[in-house]
């Protein structure tokens, strides 16, 4: 199974069996409550309005290189709505967005990205640090707990990789729905609570379904929920990082016929 690793903090959300439970030294807690205060300390990127306007003009660039990638597949023999009811993907863009990420030397950041989004976002550090430079690049505001793995932008996940893969991401999947006549797309969200319904945390990303099913799957929840809510929204193109039918993660294990966005603060649940 999938391994995450997850804040300190979140400790207080898991229950463990006393009977197999190992109490942890004196020593040892006061190590690691030294390490969670060090760490516990908000980070604000907001968005300048002049890195947005350069990094959407990179983004329009980039989608004419993706129109003439697209210009082999015929729109009319896919059936979105067909792909939405089954949840999954189609191959052949499947390979087309491989190819993509490959020519640019990106692959590696994209299965790193995707893996990371579909399992669990909030595992380890990779996605946050994908979640700051789209804040320095002007598109979403990142508000959030500070890095704490000092290798998050080092090397071959440094923040200019970051930059090309969110841009190549971003030109592909707005360009692709584009290409099939889409100006905006109509996204479902649903959430259920044992207890009163929450505000949602800051986010950068912002996951929805396609399928009104999916969502209301959520919305149902279980024997203990006391609270619910399904959402519908309208949403963009320009606003989709990355969606089910051209990325293959997303139509494996689990299918959920899955659109990432661009979150605006301004717009609340969407």
């Amino acid at each position: 199974g999938a391994r995450w690793e997850l804040p300190l903090q979140d400790i207080g959300r898991f229950q463990f069996a006393l009977t197999t439970s190992r109490a942890a030294s004196p020593q040892a807690i006061a190590a690691l409550e030294h390490s969670a205060a060090r760490f516990d300390r908000e980070l604000v990127v907001e968005c300048d309005p002049e890195a947005r306007a350069e990094t959407l003009r990179r983004i329009a660039a980039e989608r004419q290189t993706v129109k003439k990638q697209l210009g082999a597949q015929d729109p009319d023999q896919l059936d979105v709505a067909q792909q939405i009811a089954q949840r999954v993907g189609r191959q052949s863009l499947f390979a087309l967005l491989d190819a993509a990420m490959a020519a640019r030397g990106l692959a590696d950041l994209d299965e790193l990205f995707t893996a990371a989004f579909v399992s669990n976002p909030r595992s380890g550090e990779f996605v946050k640090g994908h979640a700051i430079v789209l804040a320095e690049l002007g598109l979403s505001p990142y508000r959030g707990q500070v890095v704490r793995n000092p290798t998050v932008f080092a090397g071959s996940t440094s923040k200019s990789r970051r930059t090309e893969h969110l841009i190549a991401r971003l030109a592909f999947a707005q360009e692709l729905w584009a290409s099939l006549g889409y100006e905006s797309v109509v996204l479902y969200r649903g959430m259920a609570a044992e207890g009163p319904l929450r505000a949602l945390a800051p986010s950068s990303f912002l996951s929805a379904t396609f399928s009104r099913e999916v969502a209301t799957e959520h919305f149902e929840g279980g024997p203990a929920t006391k609270s619910a809510a399904l959402w519908r929204q309208d949403v963009p193109v320009s606003r989709l990082v990355m969606t089910f039918l051209e990325t293959r993660r997303m139509s494996s294990r689990f299918k959920e016929a899955e659109a990432v966005l661009l979150a605006e603060p301004r717009t609340g649940v969407f």
